[in-house]
């Protein structure tokens, strides 16, 4: 009888879970090429993430410049889940500390192929320019 129940709760189980199908998001989907959605932004233009080894990221950061986009250079990703069990991860963090402003980026994942980027930037140059936040929409190519 035991054995029985046991298997019963064991089928149960295995077709409840199969019924499941929730988008998971492992921090390997970050990575590719994230061309922004406002091809006439003034602000960050395309994101290039790579993977180092196993769950860790790098981002290369371009912003708009002229005649061509500036590179901010590459820095360290950071992936985040809901919870400290959970895996699937669908925000991420980095930040750019240059000599005359810290930028805090703020990465959402979107719909497939999609994810929201806010930027925070502090000037830090004595510049009088005031700190400002941003929130632009990329699409992966």
């Amino acid at each position: 009888m035991l054995k029985r129940s046991l298997a019963v709760a064991a089928v149960g189980t295995v077709l409840s879970l199969a019924s499941i199908s929730p988008s998971f998001a492992a921090p390997a989907d970050f990575v590719g090429t994230w061309q922004n959605t406002n091809s006439n932004t003034r602000g960050i233009t395309k994101l290039v993430v790579t993977k180092v080894s196993g769950n860790k990221l790098n981002i290369r950061v371009f912003g708009s410049c002229s005649p061509r986009d500036c590179d901010w250079g590459t820095a360290s990703l950071t992936t985040y889940g809901s919870s400290v069990q959970d895996a699937n991860h669908r925000s991420a963090t980095t930040n750019y500390n240059k000599s005359f402003a810290n930028t805090l980026l703020t990465i959402n994942l979107g719909a497939t192929n999609r994810l929201n980027l806010q930027s925070f930037t502090q000037f830090k140059d004595n510049s009088n320019r005031q700190n400002y936040t941003s929130t632009e929409a990329f699409r992966k190519l």
